[in-house]
């Protein structure tokens, strides 16, 4: 092992000593870091001829425990969707086998052509939650068989604050190795979110639920992003599968809490959209395109009908006086611009 090599990879743990070193190109200071959002941008949908800030939510993919599971078919819609023109890929260490199935993916295209981001847990409740977390952080690169990261993101954590003793340091060592370009942070919590942009060390929020048809409660956070020069980037736009609901209101019986209250939101929103004559799962994946403080859109893509279907909604018009109905329709809920309860 090189000089070189060696210096990026001291503390490998010896299972993992097959990643390659990086590219001399990715030997990273600080100063010479691409600021995230045009860089991310970059990596926008190309789509007769057209710019689209939308990339591909992989959570769907590798969950081998289904029926009807093949490897083969999710690799053929991912190059389906690189073939389209989509080139901004987020995956985690949570989502089943997804980084698998990612990494064959990357085997087949040319990896500098794409904007890899993958997540995981940190399990700080555990005696060795730091060092699971670092193991996963290195394993995220054998199983996307790759040697650079661009995004690495801390998944689902509901506090910052404990990411800032050990996780935080080590994300940051790593940046400055090269190994991943960027550090990012990808909860339902605005909270964690904003004291993780605060911080000055995070390139890259990610948010779920929060800026949709249904709710507008992450527009600070979005806002700060917009300030400060980092990413944001907003997903499950569908809210688990509301939005598609057939009869959100039936759906809505015997639950409680938020979910209830996003099952009537839902029906609300679905009678606007039908009186108009737009389909609402067209304007849920359009909302936030056009928004100046969101970087970039994920669409969690399980099936070749799933991905056009999106080619499809990309290709609709909804014109500025329907979402000008839209928006009204938002405004008369008092909750729009609160964070539901995440319980």
């Amino acid at each position: 092992m090189s000089v070189e090599t060696s210096h990026r990879y001291q503390n490998i743990p010896e299972h993992l000593s097959s990643i390659q070193s990086p590219a001399a190109d990715r030997a990273e200071t600080t100063s010479n870091r691409k600021p995230i959002v045009p860089r991310v941008r970059s990596f926008s949908w190309s789509l007769d001829g057209r710019s689209i800030p939308l990339g591909f939510g992989c959570a769907h993919l590798g969950n081998t425990g289904r029926s009807d599971y093949s490897q083969k078919d999710e690799l053929d819609l991912l190059m389906r969707s690189y073939e389209s023109g989509m080139r901004y890929y987020d995956t985690s260490r949570t989502y089943h086998e997804s980084e698998v199935v990612v990494g064959e993916f990357i085997r087949r295209i040319d990896r500098k052509t794409i904007f890899l981001a993958t997540k995981s847990m940190y399990p700080f409740r555990e005696q060795k939650g730091f060092s699971v977390f670092k193991d996963n952080f290195y394993r995220s690169f054998e199983r996307l068989q790759t040697d650079h990261i661009d995004l690495f993101q801390i998944h689902d954590t509901d506090s910052f604050n404990i990411c800032e003793a050990e996780v935080m340091p080590f994300l940051i060592e790593q940046r400055s190795r090269g190994l991943i370009d960027y550090i990012g942070i990808g909860t339902r919590s605005l909270n964690a979110l904003e004291l993780a942009l605060l911080s000055g060390e995070i390139d890259s929020v990610l948010s779920y639920m929060n800026f949709s048809l249904l709710k507008r409660s992450a527009e600070p956070v979005i806002r700060l992003a917009h300030d400060i020069g980092a990413s944001f980037v907003n997903a499950s736009l569908l809210h688990f599968g509301a939005i598609k609901e057939p009869d959100p209101l039936t759906a809505a019986a015997g639950k409680q809490g938020y979910i209830r209250r996003t099952y009537i939101r839902a029906a609300a929103m679905r009678d606007l959209c039908r009186e108009m004559g737009i389909d609402p799962v067209v304007a849920s994946l359009q909302y936030g395109l056009f928004e100046p403080g969101v970087t970039m859109t994920l669409n969690g893509i399980r099936r070749q009908a799933n991905l056009e279907a999106t080619l499809a909604a990309m290709r609709q018009v909804i014109h500025p006086e329907q979402w000008a109905r839209i928006y009204q329709l938002q405004n008369q809920d008092p909750c729009l611009r609160t964070q539901d309860d995440l319980l």
